[in-house]
């Protein structure tokens, strides 16, 4: 993370004919969204702040409850779980993690894995073929446990990662791009988001920056990042009825 040399495509992508459905009520929930802020030191560790996370938290929670998004797709926010249930669901989250993180790096750097590849189209005259690829990731088919702990027929994970360079940091950018021409990031500013069918597994939408803007910290800056996270998030119409949640209530 201290020196960015790939360039970075980011974005959203959803899996190839996903649609909500449009006549049958569904019911997305949405897991406290993980949430860390730190100082990054000049030697590049990453120090936790307990206050800066709190205050970011608690600011994207609020704003991704606001959001046209969350009020289009009648999102339900859940609250924390307690015993099996919450081992479970943490379980899970470590898992979105992971998936995330290879899902970035095979979906959004370029580094695409001959598993996913369509297979070729019509063989146009004159032109090479273009070689295209799926959105084919999954939590696994367990992952209807989450379905009967939760009432949801999907679930939305949201991830987020700020870590802001302290004094000691900004001067050692400054110098190493004056003698080295070597560019040394400010901070580390990440977000995944991804909707999850729990009957299946399947992560059917995935949205991911790896210099996401705003700053959690602040109300208006976890604005900007939810708007940035949710960027992409499939459309849905009118339910015929509005699903009542059946898991504990975000405090």
């Amino acid at each position: 993370m201290l020196l960015v040399t790939q360039p970075v495509e980011a974005g959203s992508v959803t899996k190839n004919g996903f649609v909500f459905p449009a006549d049958t009520a569904i019911k997305v929930v949405v897991f406290r969204p993980d949430v860390h802020v730190g100082s990054l030191k000049v030697g590049g560790v990453d120090e936790p702040n307990a206050d800066w996370t709190a205050a970011a938290r608690k600011n994207i929670q609020a704003a991704m409850e606001a959001s046209p998004e969350a009020q289009r797709a009648q999102m339900v926010f859940l609250g924390d779980y307690e015993g099996a249930d919450g081992e479970l669901v943490n379980q899970y989250r470590g898992l979105f993690e992971a998936a995330a993180g290879a899902m970035f790096q095979h979906e959004m750097l370029g580094d695409r894995l001959p598993t996913k590849l369509n297979p070729p189209g019509p063989a146009v005259p004159g032109k090479k073929p273009k070689k295209t690829y799926r959105l084919d990731w999954t939590l696994g088919p367990d992952a209807a446990k989450l379905k009967t702990v939760t009432g949801g027929d999907y679930a939305l994970f949201f991830f987020t990662h700020d870590a802001y360079g302290d004094a000691g940091r900004k001067v050692a950018q400054v110098l190493m791009v004056g003698l080295f021409g070597a560019y040394v990031p400010a901070g580390i500013h990440i977000g995944y988001a991804a909707l999850v069918d729990l009957s299946t597994g399947d992560i059917v939408w995935f949205n991911t920056d790896l210099a996401m803007g705003g700053d959690p910290r602040e109300v208006d800056g976890a604005k900007k990042r939810v708007t940035q996270l949710l960027e992409g998030f499939p459309a849905r119409g009118p339910a015929p009825a509005t699903v009542a949640a059946a898991a504990p209530a975000a405090k």
